[in-house]
């Protein structure tokens, strides 16, 4: 036995001290009388685990675990027969705390890391249990479509191209619905968990989701007489600066090279939004309504955006080649006028795979967000009114201005 078998040995049995020193608190914090096994318990079946793989004699691996598993099978229905409605946890883990074992004779890292898993898993039983009790059934099964269509769609998926240009690839195509649905069902959780802590935090969370739904809903807010002119704007303004963030997220994950040449873009419109929807908000800090954004993970519009996504790929192989440059850029304007993201992860795409340079698509995409806040201009001012919508007029152009002008700089450069 070397130093190697040593420091292996001390890992699998840290594994299971920690492990069972968590059920041990556990057992403390629900005022347990006793437990199937603690900290010493679960240590020793992490050192049993170790010794066993480094032993490198056959089946003992095998047979340990079954004894083990024959102990735990045996703990449990004694359990269950004094408390019916007791669960198995602590049992699963002390054989999970085995296997950790075995698996740092060979593989140390990847045994600190499992272990470190396994005792956050069974730390987080409080806030599973809570998250449980306050998910509604249409929640539940929202967040299984996005299980679905994430680790069941995706990758099953070709990874090719297919149609015109070869520019339909569905898995990069459902990819870019997977991301979307995924920052807008983490928009919806973060509205529902804090609540409404007035309208300027009711627009930036509402941006994760929508900012064109948020513009529409404090818009309403405004017109109904619920908030104030100014702090509606405050709202809006920032739910457009939410989303200058989440066209940086979007294409971060796309193409790093094109967000290289527009992030000064985003970060000076970011800036100069963010001022005015702060001074607006502290010129007039009320408290403002809960917006409800609804289910995020509706099937129907995932799908409708995966079809834009088609429509905006193809469309733009072929404007670009029509029409060059000016093509795109008129497809991006048009395109913006109702979404944002689905220009945006086209052009990063595109742009990564060498299909247009990264100047262009990082024009094309700020063309689309100049248009896009265009629109909610216009929105602003036919439901909110006078007041709001200058508000929201004054703050876009000015976040306009000066992303071009950061763009400008960056290109100069």
């Amino acid at each position: 036995m070397d130093l190697n078998d040593l420091q292996a040995l001390a890992i699998a049995t840290a594994i299971g001290f920690i492990i069972g020193f968590e059920r041990d608190w556990r057992r403390e914090e629900e005022q347990r009388e006793r437990s199937f096994a603690g900290a010493r318990t679960f240590a020793l079946t992490g050192l049993v685990g170790g010794l066993a793989a480094l032993a490198s004699i056959p089946f003992v691996v095998p047979a340990g675990f079954i004894v083990l598993g024959a102990i735990s099978i045996a703990a449990y229905w004694a359990k269950a027969r004094a408390e019916p409605d007791t669960g198995g946890t602590t049992e699963i883990a002390l054989l999970a705390a085995y296997l950790l074992g075995v698996t740092a004779a060979e593989e140390p890292v990847l045994a600190a890391i499992g272990g470190a898993a396994t005792t956050i898993l069974l730390a987080l039983k409080p806030l599973t249990t809570r998250a449980a009790g306050a998910m509604d059934a249409r929640e539940l099964k929202a967040a299984l479509r996005f299980l679905a269509i994430s680790v069941i769609v995706l990758p099953i998926l070709p990874d090719k191209g297919y149609g015109p240009y070869d520019a339909l690839n569905p898995r990069n195509i459902w990819w870019m619905v997977v991301l979307i649905s995924g920052l807008s069902f983490l928009g919806y959780w973060l509205t529902k968990l804090q609540g409404s802590r007035g309208i300027l935090l009711t627009g930036i969370v509402g941006g994760l989701a929508s900012s064109t739904a948020t513009t529409l809903s404090l818009s309403r807010l405004v017109r109904d007489g619920t908030t104030s002119a100014r702090a509606g704007a405050a709202g809006i303004i920032g739910a457009n600066v939410v989303m200058l963030a989440r066209v940086g997220v979007l294409l971060f994950a796309v193409s790093q090279t094109v967000l290289a040449a527009v992030w000064p873009a985003l970060a000076a419109g970011a800036v100069a939004g963010g001022v005015v929807a702060i001074l607006l908000w502290r010129g007039d800090r009320e408290k403002g309504s809960e917006m409800k954004l609804g289910n995020p993970m509706e099937l129907g519009p995932a799908l409708i955006f995966a079809a834009l996504i088609a429509f905006i790929s193809v469309a733009s192989h072929f404007a670009t080649e029509t029409f060059g440059d000016s093509g795109l850029y008129a497809l991006a304007f048009f395109t913006g006028l109702a979404d944002v993201d689905a220009i945006t992860l086209t052009a990063g795409q595109q742009a990564g795979s060498g299909g247009i340079g990264v100047t262009v698509a990082g024009a094309a995409v700020l063309i689309a967000v100049a248009a896009n806040t265009l629109v909610k201009v216009g929105m602003t001012l036919s439901i909110a009114g006078r007041g709001a919508g200058l508000w929201v007029g004054g703050a876009c152009a000015a976040i306009v201005a000066a992303g071009a002008a950061g763009f400008l700089a960056a290109s100069a450069f």
